[in-house]
């Protein structure tokens, strides 16, 4: 055995796993729901607007670090998350849920991933996310927190540590591979389309004093959303999250990985039962790859289900 393989492997048996909830994103497809767009956007201004005047009360003029952390007390994943708490608590933003036992996953045993497969820790843990819609398109709920979580630990490694595109996504692939659930010792479902919602949310995170061009390039640009005006913290411009959600979060179009073939073919074999193939649409998953440009071959399965290898998966991608 390769000794970066023993490494890897030591890493995987070492780590604290964090069982990241799954969506099923096939089970309910076609049955529509009602758009949350409107008052998810009004939440996240709102949201905006309240941590502004934390940021202001922290520090002398326009404090960057202050503006940054105001906003991540609000834009976070949900144990840190004001915004997404609320999000996943309010009644009014419709989320159609589906038990382990009835999804997709059902036949996951301990084998395929310890977060779904032991009865146990799936009873004990929130292992399925809810699905809502934002403007034309379904995600799991999830997916906002892998965007103001992730998305900002992504925008602080390239935009203020200076890492490049490149080692940036690497680093979360390698998140997603090891702690998010991607492996067995998780719930056994790596993830593309939480790789888009980190992506997209570094896009969010930069696009809120825009001091560099959008990583997809100037034409992408969106905001500045905020500005700072006579030494107080502004919002100069509101936020529309159908900006930054799109079918590279449909887990039904932007297919995940699995970590043994086994549990590969497991999967395919279910959705066989149910009618059903991944990509669901081949031509949106597609149109994806030509969306993102020079990255869309880090955070898009251009190949569809399959096993996904945890050392040389991105290997020649360049």
């Amino acid at each position: 055995m390769k000794i970066h393989s023993i490494i890897f492997a030591g890493l995987m048996l070492t780590s604290i796993s964090v069982f990241s909830s799954e969506v099923d994103q096939f089970t309910f497809r076609g049955q529509e729901m009602k758009d949350s767009s409107g008052l998810l956007n009004q939440k996240a201004n709102a949201a905006v607007q309240s941590a502004l005047k934390i940021a202001d009360s922290k520090g002398d003029g326009c404090n960057e670090k202050e503006l940054y952390k105001a906003l991540s007390a609000y834009f976070n994943n949900h144990v840190q998350g004001k915004l997404t708490k609320d999000v996943l608590t309010d009644d009014n933003i419709v989320k159609r849920s589906i038990k382990l036992q009835d999804s997709v996953y059902q036949d996951w045993v301990m084998w395929d991933g310890i977060g779904m497969g032991s009865k146990g820790l799936s009873k004990k843990a929130a292992t399925m996310s809810g699905e809502m819609r934002v403007g034309d398109h379904y995600i799991g709920v999830d997916k906002l927190e892998h965007m103001w979580g992730q998305g900002n630990a992504y925008f602080t490694n390239n935009y203020l540590k200076g890492k490049s595109d490149i080692k940036t996504v690497k680093i979360g692939v390698g998140k997603e591979k090891i702690i998010l659930g991607g492996n067995k010792i998780g719930n056994g479902v790596f993830s593309y389309g939480d790789l888009s919602a980190n992506f997209n949310g570094m896009r969010f995170w930069n696009h809120i004093l825009l001091k560099q061009d959008d990583v997809l390039g100037a034409d992408r640009n969106l905001g500045p959303y905020v500005a700072c005006t006579n030494d107080k913290w502004t919002q100069v411009e509101a936020i529309d999250f159908k900006n930054y959600i799109d079918e590279s979060m449909d887990e039904g179009i932007n297919c995940s990985k699995f970590p043994t073939d086994k549990t590969a073919e497991k999967f395919s074999n279910r959705l066989k039962l149910m009618g059903k193939t991944c990509p669901m649409d081949v031509q949106k998953r597609d149109d994806m790859i030509v969306k993102y440009r020079q990255m869309s071959k880090w955070i898009i399965n251009e190949k569809g289900t399959g096993k996904v290898s945890y050392t040389h998966e991105f290997k020649n991608k360049k």
